[in-house]
């Protein structure tokens, strides 16, 4: 039988404990130890949750895109329409619950996202991208609000 991914961690984690750890003697490599199992409780943390998670981000992302080719409409440039041509051009939410297929959406649709920074940073002060103005806003709450779901303090500067 072969282990799901969450068990795997786990049995490598009891494994280093076990096995591993009591043959450290050093301060530093006690440290690195218990580091290293705090790590483990870091990726095993909303482990279950990781799928309805990504699929909900996607949704999420899919809402402030087409809430951005709605803006675009309303503007015009050469820079304008190739934004509206590439989300135009995003294939449909991925119908699997596969792990990797839906973080591969959510990397294609983070790209997108980041590919609009140069039309919407501009929207705050030029009037001409008026209609950018709440998108902006949107991506940046966005953005703001995963980057503090995502931090692990432990890591952090």
């Amino acid at each position: 039988m072969r282990p799901y991914p969450d068990e795997l961690l786990r049995a490598l984690q009891a494994g280093i404990m076990a096995h591993f750890a009591p043959e450290v003697q050093s301060t530093y490599g006690k440290a690195q130890i218990a580091f290293a199992m705090l790590l483990f409780g870091v990726v095993q943390r909303d482990y279950d949750r990781a799928v309805p998670d990504l699929i909900d981000e996607n949704r999420r992302l899919r809402g402030l895109l087409d809430a951005a080719a709605v803006a675009l409409a309303a503007l015009d440039g050469d820079a304008v329409r190739a934004a509206r041509g590439r989300i135009a051009a995003l294939p449909p939410a991925t119908p699997s619950l596969r792990l990797s297929d839906l973080r591969a959406e959510h990397a294609l649709l983070r790209s997108e996202i980041a590919g609009l920074a140069p039309l919407i940073e501009s929207a705050a002060d030029d009037p001409s991208r008026a209609p950018l103005r709440d998108v902006r806003a949107s991506i940046y709450a966005y953005l703001i609000e995963d980057a503090k779901k995502r931090a692990v303090p432990v890591l952090g500067a």
